[in-house]
């Protein structure tokens, strides 16, 4: 039995992981990735716990995730198997960078520790510049989009 929202799971990234494990792995590989530069920052905490919820994990799958230490610990410990250069390895370099930026700041640790994990990936360097600038224009078409359509409160 899945410890997830299996429609919220192949919404956002095509395809169920084959097991809990390995979609806990994922999640701890961003918070290894979040934490590169010396610490995970409440608000990358904030949007991984968001990214928790609106994937449906189980209490107990968000609590492991919740309570893993990524500060320090080895990244290839923790990737799950994958397909080199395939579409789950993009969106763990695309999720990483999303992450890393929540805090308003996307530190030169967390680039490497995203270059890093693309490398194990086998996801290529002009991916992942192409990916850094998607989230880019995402972020800056949904600040664009409240400054124009601001909701009333």
């Amino acid at each position: 039995m899945a410890h997830f929202d299996e429609t919220a799971v192949a919404q956002r990234y095509g395809r169920l992981p084959k097991s809990d494990d390995d979609a806990v792995q994922y999640l701890k590989a961003l918070k290894v990735i979040i934490s590169a530069d010396g610490e995970a920052h409440e608000a990358e905490l904030k949007a991984l716990r968001k990214g928790l919820e609106k994937l449906g994990l189980t209490p107990d799958l968000a609590k492991e995730v919740e309570s893993f230490d990524g500060h320090g610990a080895n990244l290839e410990s923790v990737l799950p198997k994958m397909k080199p250069g395939g579409l789950r390895a993009r969106m763990l370099v695309r999720d990483a960078i999303e992450l890393s930026r929540a805090d308003g700041k996307y530190a030169q640790e967390e680039k490497d520790s995203v270059a890093r994990a693309a490398q194990l990936l086998g996801v290529n360097e002009t991916t992942v510049k192409s990916i850094e600038s998607l989230v880019e224009l995402e972020h800056a078409v949904k600040h664009l989009r409240k400054a124009l359509f601001p909701k009333k409160k």
